[in-house]
């Protein structure tokens, strides 16, 4: 046999036996396990009466477990961890009298915090549904607070709910401060529920002493708790506008730029900002702020606003540009003024600048504004004439056996539930002359019963009143001297010196 023949063959004895070895230790460690077991189900120490009737009272079977654990608590001594348990029981059987002198046991043997908690807890519980906050809140504070922190919470914002209920604001806000010493230590929605709540309360004792007390600086005060507690923009909008009231208008700007960074969308407190900085002369600030305002809401006034900042800081372009935005948006030829008498002046500072080119171009656009405000001159002085041809025209044809009026519109009704009907006829005089006597008839007509129902005279003009002028419109209204039949068909037929001028029918309203 070979040197490697040999060396392979105790390799392969030197595996078999480790593998060998390697069973029987996990065959031992099986068989110590399994005796570990067998002695434990074997040598279990049996269940005591007392560990039986927590059992029960956890299964919700308190009623079984209570004899059991009043036996234990009549014994000298009684066990200690004998009554949270059992003044568990008593509560959950509604014996609540017996359960408190049991809790107060427990309080005074000295057994642990933990083994208090979910006893107290139970109980406060229980005062709590009774509305017996204050009882609940003795019982809360006989364990450590670091055990039961997020029920502290939840407790005195449960309270402060029961105070809002009655009323009570100063009360909430006083409970929801405690819950707020809490909430740095807890988690979840109610850690978010607090400041919310309490920054509301701040706000509305604020309300309470501006409205009611007549005090802005302790208003203030409250506002400012309010922010520090939870920083709102319903808040800061309230805040600035009482610092703006008691001449601090630094604090009112600083709070609007706040509002202004968190709800791009406030318009309100853009344009309360802009007004502030403009009354400090800020008119940096005020340019910045009416640029992103009119991103946002552009409008001819914005405009305006945005041009007159730009003067004050010798921005010619930009205020150009603003005033071009504004005629795009309405083409009044006021705006166009404005605009002309910018380009000028910015035409003669350029020039002392010695910008001869520059200041070419843009006395090149203002030629071109005077321009099309000379053909909105002439459009407008062309429009006039033509006005003034037809009311000649008109008055040429005018015929004075004619009625010197014209029907613009008219609307004749009976209300619902009503027996006499109305009207409002709208008249223009196309005479082109001015009337000074022109009386209308309006008569109301039963075309069911083919007889009038009553008429009213309806005086325009008269020697002794005001004429009614050439073009001019004037709206009569009227209603039936007397009541009709609702389910008959009416009318109302106008009249003039006699003749007849329009028949109009009586819509009945549902």
């Amino acid at each position: 046999m070979t040197d490697s023949q040999t060396t392979d063959s105790e390799r392969i004895s030197q595996g078999t036996a480790g593998g060998f070895k390697r069973w029987g230790w996990t065959v031992a460690t099986l068989a110590i396990i399994l005796l570990a077991i067998a002695l434990f189900r074997f040598w279990k120490p049996p269940e005591t009466a007392f560990d039986h009737a927590v059992a029960l009272i956890k299964q919700g079977k308190a009623a079984a477990a209570l004899p059991v654990l009043e036996q234990l608590s009549t014994q000298h001594p009684a066990p200690p961890a004998v009554y949270p348990w059992l003044a568990q029981g008593y509560l959950s059987t509604d014996r609540i009298a017996e359960g408190r002198i049991a809790l107060d046991t427990a309080l005074r043997v000295g057994l642990s915090p933990q083994e208090l908690v979910p006893s107290v807890l139970l109980f406060a519980n229980y005062y709590q549904r009774k509305g017996d906050f204050e009882e609940a809140e003795k019982l809360l504070q006989c364990v450590p607070s670091n055990l039961i922190r997020e029920d502290l919470a939840r407790f005195y914002v449960d309270w402060a709910d029961s105070e809002l209920n009655h009323n009570n604001l100063e009360g909430a806000v006083k409970h929801l401060e405690i819950a707020s010493s809490f909430a740095s230590s807890i988690s979840g929605p109610l850690q978010a529920l607090i400041p919310h709540r309490l920054s509301e309360g701040y706000r509305r004792l604020a309300a309470v002493a501006e409205q009611n007390e007549n005090d802005e600086p302790k208003a203030m005060a409250l506002l400012e708790k309010s922010v520090r507690t939870n920083d709102e923009p319903a808040t800061r909008m309230l805040l600035a506008s009482l610092y703006n009231r008691n001449n601090m208008p630094d604090k009112a700007i600083e709070s609007y730029r706040v509002v202004v960074a968190v709800d791009k969308n406030n318009l309100e407190a853009r344009h309360h900002l802009i007004d502030l900085l403009l009354a400090k002369n800020d008119y940096d600030g005020a340019q910045k702020a009416l640029v992103e305002l009119t991103d946002k809401e552009k409008s001819v006034e914005n405009c305006q606003q945005l041009a007159a900042a730009d003067l004050k800081l010798n921005n010619y372009a930009g205020a150009v540009h603003a005033l071009e935005d504004a005629y795009e948006l309405h083409q009044n030829p006021d705006l166009l003024h404005q605009l002309l008498d910018v380009l000028n002046d910015w035409t003669v500072l350029l020039l002392k600048q010695k910008k001869v080119q520059e200041a070419n171009s843009v006395q090149g656009h203002a030629s071109r504004v005077q321009e099309l405000l000379a053909k909105i001159a002439k459009d407008e002085k062309a429009e006039r004439d033509a006005e003034a041809d037809k009311a000649n025209a008109l008055a040429n044809k005018y015929d004075p056996s004619m009625p010197p009026i014209i029907l613009s519109s008219s609307r004749i009704w009976l209300a619902t539930g009503s027996v006499t009907p109305e009207g409002e006829i709208k008249i223009k005089n196309f005479s082109g002359a001015n009337v000074g006597d022109l009386t209308l008839k309006a008569v109301f007509y039963d075309k069911t019963a083919k007889k009038a129902a009553g008429s009213v005279t309806l005086p325009v003009a008269t020697p002794n009143s005001v004429p009614f002028k050439a073009n001019d419109t004037r709206t009569l209204y009227f209603s039936c001297p007397s009541t009709v039949k609702t389910d008959h068909q009416l009318a109302v037929i106008l009249m003039w010196k006699n003749r007849l001028l329009k028949e109009f029918p009586v819509v009945k309203q549902l």
